[in-house]
C-alpha cells in the first residue's frame, strides 16, 4: 500500500507536530502525527491505520492503477448513478432586474404550455428506468414561482407515480425569495419541497444595486422578511455572487439576517460565489463585470476572505470534494419551457449547445462540441493532484473566456494558492481544532 497520488499536505502552525492530509478523490480529511505520516510516506504503515486510510482513500495498491481509475472515475460513477437529476425551467417572466443575469435578454413572457408539460412528464417517466431511486427536480424561471401552479402540476403528477415505484422524488427552487411565502412552502412540502436556494448579494446597499424589482425598487426586506417567515419550514440555501469590488463587505449581511431571525441553525448552507462575466451575444447582459475565470488574483483572496468570515459566523459551507460538470454526467439534463433539451441551466437559449427535446430524446452526436472528456486528454491533468475537483473545470467559464470548451478550465494555480489554507479553515471550523 502506498500513499494515493490525489493528496494534499499541509502543517498548521498550531499543530507542529502534525499534518493535515486530504485525499481530492473522496474528500477525506485527516490530522495525523508527523512520525505516523513520515512512516507512511516510507510504506511502512501502522496496522492500525491500514483499513481507515483505505476506506477513506489516503492509501491505494498502486499509484497507476489509482490513476487508470480516475480516468475511469465518471464511468464509473455514471454506471451506478441511481438518480435522474433534472433542471426545469418553467418560463421566462421575472420580477426582478438583476443587472449580470446570465439569462440577459431572453427573459419575458415565455412560459411552458400544457402540451409541452405532458411531454416533460412522458419523458421523465422513460429515463426513469427500473435502476433509478430517486427523481431530483430544480425549478427555475425566470422567476419559479411565478409559475407555483406548473410546479403544483408536476409534481403531483411525478410524486406517485415515482413512488409507486419504490422511488423517492423531491424537488428545490432557485428563487430570488420575493414571493417565498409560508402559505406557499406549506403548499409545497407535500408534494416533495427539499429547500430553496435563495440569492443575496451581501448587505442591502449592495444586494438592491444588484437585484431590483424591474420597477427599480429596493428588494432586500422583502427577502429578509420571507426568509425569517419560511427558515423553519423548509431548508434555506443561501447564495450570492460577489465581485472584485464588494467582496470584502460581503459576509457581513448574514450579521443582518441573524439580527431577524435568520440564524445559522436555520440556514441549511450559504455557499457565495463570483460573479460570471458573461460575453457572449444571445443573453445580451450588459453587464462587465465578474471574471471569466478562478485563476484572477482578487478571487483568491475573495474566496479565502468569504468562507472564512461565514465560518466566523457560525454558517455552514459547501464541503469541498468532487464535484463535476454537468456535462460529464450522463443523467443530468436542463429543459427548457418549450422542451429542449441541455446539460446545463447556463446554456438554455444557445441552439449550438442543443441536444434534442422531450419528444424526439437526446441527440448523443450534439454532444460533440460540449468536448465530454477533454480533461482525460490532457497532460496536464493526468498527473494533477486537483483532477477529481476539477475534472476539466466549468465549461461556461470557458465557453465566455475562449469562445469554446475546447480546452479544459485549469483551475490548479488557484487552488494551489487557496487549497491547502482552506484545509486549515476546515480543521479550525469544523473539528474546532486550531488550524493557524
Amino acid at each position: 500500500m502506498q500513499l494515493t497520488p490525489y493528496l494534499l499536505s499541509s502543517r498548521a502552525a498550531a499543530h507542529p507536530e502534525k499534518v493535515l492530509l486530504f485525499a481530492s478523490r473522496t474528500g477525506a480529511l485527516v490530522l495525523l502525527d508527523d512520525d505516523d505520516f513520515q512512516a507512511i510516506s516510507k510504506g511502512e504503515i501502522p496496522a492500525e491505520f491500514r483499513v481507515p486510510l483505505t476506506e477513506m482513500g489516503f492509501l491505494v495498491e498502486d499509484e497507476d492503477n489509482e490513476r487508470k481509475e480516475i480516468q475511469n472515475y465518471l464511468n464509473e460513477i455514471n454506471s451506478l448513478n441511481p438518480n435522474l437529476k433534472l433542471d426545469i425551467v418553467l418560463g421566462m417572466e421575472c420580477n426582478f432586474a438583476c443587472r449580470y443575469c446570465f439569462e440577459g435578454e431572453q427573459k419575458g413572457k415565455k412560459s411552458m404550455s400544457d402540451a409541452t408539460e405532458a411531454k416533460i412528464i412522458d419523458f421523465i417517466k422513460t429515463r426513469f428506468g427500473p435502476e433509478k431511486k430517486k427523481l431530483k427536480i430544480a425549478f427555475y424561471g425566470g422567476e419559479p414561482l411565478l409559475y407555483k401552479k406548473r410546479i403544483i402540476s408536476i409534481a403531483e403528477q411525478l410524486k406517485p407515480w415515482i413512488e409507486s415505484r419504490g422511488g423517492e422524488f423531491e424537488f428545490t427552487l432557485v428563487s430570488n425569495g420575493s414571493l417565498l411565502t409560508a402559505k406557499t412552502v406549506a403548499q409545497l412540502n407535500p408534494l416533495g419541497l427539499d429547500g430553496v436556494k435563495v440569492t443575496v448579494d451581501g448587505p442591502p446597499a449592495n444586494h438592491n444595486h444588484f437585484r431590483p424589482f424591474k420597477n427599480g425598487e429596493p428588494s432586500f426586506e422583502i427577502i429578509a422578511k420571507n426568509l425569517k417567515e419560511v427558515c423553519t419550514l423548509t431548508k434555506i440555501r443561501l447564495g450570492g455572487n460577489y465581485t472584485s469590488e464588494n467582496f470584502h463587505e460581503f459576509p457581513t449581511v448574514l450579521d443582518l439576517l441573524k439580527d431577524k431571525g435568520i440564524t445559522p441553525d436555520r440556514i441549511d448552507v450559504v455557499n457565495f460565489n463570483i460573479v460570471i462575466q458573461v460575453k457572449d451575444k444571445i443573453t445580451n447582459n450588459q453587464y462587465h463585470g465578474g471574471c471569466c475565470t478562478v485563476n484572477e488574483p482578487w478571487v483568491k483572496e475573495a474566496a479565502l476572505h468569504i468562507r472564512e468570515e461565514v465560518y466566523k459566523r457560525d454558517f455552514t459551507i459547501p464541503e469541498i470534494g468532487p464535484m463535476p460538470c454537468a456535462v460529464e454526467v450522463d443523467d443530468a439534463f436542463t429543459i427548457n419551457y418549450d422542451g429542449s433539451l441541455y446539460k446545463c441551466i447556463t446554456w438554455i437559449g444557445h441552439e449550438q449547445f442543443k441536444l434534442g427535446d422531450v419528444e424526439k430524446g437526446v441527440d448523443p452526436t450534439n454532444l460533440k462540441n460540449h468536448h465530454v472528456g477533454h480533461w482525460q486528454r490532457e497532460e496536464k491533468c493526468k498527473t494533477c493532484e486537483y483532477l477529481p475537483l476539477c475534472f476539466g473545470g466549468c465549461r461556461f467559464m470557458a465557453y465566455q473566456r475562449d469562445g469554446h470548451m475546447a480546452k479544459v478550465d485549469c483551475q490548479k494555480p488557484f487552488l494551489d494558492a487557496t487549497l491547502k489554507e482552506m484545509l486549515l479553515q476546515d480543521l479550525k471550523y469544523r473539528t474546532g481544532r486550531p488550524g493557524d
